[in-house]
């Protein structure tokens, strides 16, 4: 009975008149108050590091407009500087709203598209090489052609020629057509006659000399082809070398006209039927005559 009244009396005691309860209390107070007198605070950085920082980004008082990077806002002329350095790739820029493995397809198909466009070009200039190669073929072919057609004509002239030369000559040995000059006549059996011819000639000529030529004392020589028929009359005169004179080739020409007829051939040209006298006409100024020679 003693002892459960002890018990009971000790339950039935206050929290403050319990001394353990108490002890235990007031240490864990001190606990916490130790533990917030302790300071917290956040480690300061190095101060050359801060610096060397700050140097760095410094902000420019220059604003840079429309730029692409936050990097390069506080560089000076970084448009110029990023147009100077664009990449030169004739890719199309990726997508973002494309998924990596889209952009890779897509520039692996513009990649095979310029292969295939360097392809044709390579096979545009074989194409182009071929047809010049050929084009000079055919125009080298032509030439040839052109100049065998030429080279055939040549030799066709060249032998009509022939034939009519010698037909000329054939033609002239039965008309007994003879050609003298002033060497041939000391020589030549028509001597005589080519004698009379140039004495008369002279006659005429130097009677009617020209006055112009006179006045201006003109000088030169005229050669001419006097053609004769058997009966001494002229079939035709050719110029072969004018003296520079009209005046004086016309008068040359004059003086055989005026002479004609020079009279049927002699006996010793019976053989020929037509005669063609070579003769020089050479006017003197001094003496306003000429004289054929």
């Amino acid at each position: 009975m003693t002892k459960q009244h002890s018990i009971q009396q000790k339950i039935t005691l206050s929290w403050w008149q319990d001394s353990v309860f108490m002890v235990a209390a007031i240490s864990a107070l001190l606990l916490h108050l130790v533990l917030l007198c302790i300071r917290f605070a956040m480690p300061q950085a190095d101060q050359s590091l801060h610096q060397e920082i700050a140097v760095t980004i410094r902000p420019s008082k220059e604003v840079v407009e429309n730029a692409d990077f936050i990097a390069q806002a506080d560089q000076q002329g970084s448009g110029i500087f990023r147009q100077k350095h664009r990449m030169s790739t004739n890719l199309a820029p990726a997508d973002e709203s494309q998924s990596a493995g889209d952009q890779q397809l897509q520039q692996l198909e513009m990649v095979k598209q310029q292969r295939e466009l360097k392809f044709e070009e390579k096979v545009l200039m074989t194409v182009l090489s071929w047809q010049k190669q050929s084009e000079d073929q055919h125009r080298k072919k032509a030439m040839d052609e052109l100049q065998s057609q030429y080279q055939a004509k040549a030799a066709m002239v060249a032998s009509l020629e022939a034939q009519y030369l010698q037909r000329q000559q054939d033609f002239s040995r039965q008309q007994k057509i003879k050609t003298v000059d002033g060497i041939q006549a000391k020589r030549d059996a028509s001597a005589a006659y080519l004698n009379k011819f140039r004495e008369k000639v002279e006659l005429y000529g130097n009677r009617y000399y020209p006055e112009q030529a006179k006045q201006q004392h003109w000088s030169g020589e005229v050669r001419l082809m006097v053609i004769l028929n058997s009966e001494g009359g002229v079939r035709a005169i050719h110029l072969l070398q004018s003296s520079g004179h009209a005046v004086l080739d016309e008068a040359a020409k004059n003086s055989v006209r005026r002479g004609a007829p020079f009279g049927r051939f002699d006996a010793s040209m019976k053989d020929i039927s037509e005669l063609r006298i070579v003769r020089t006409w050479r006017f003197d100024p001094a003496e306003a005559e000429f004289e054929v020679k």
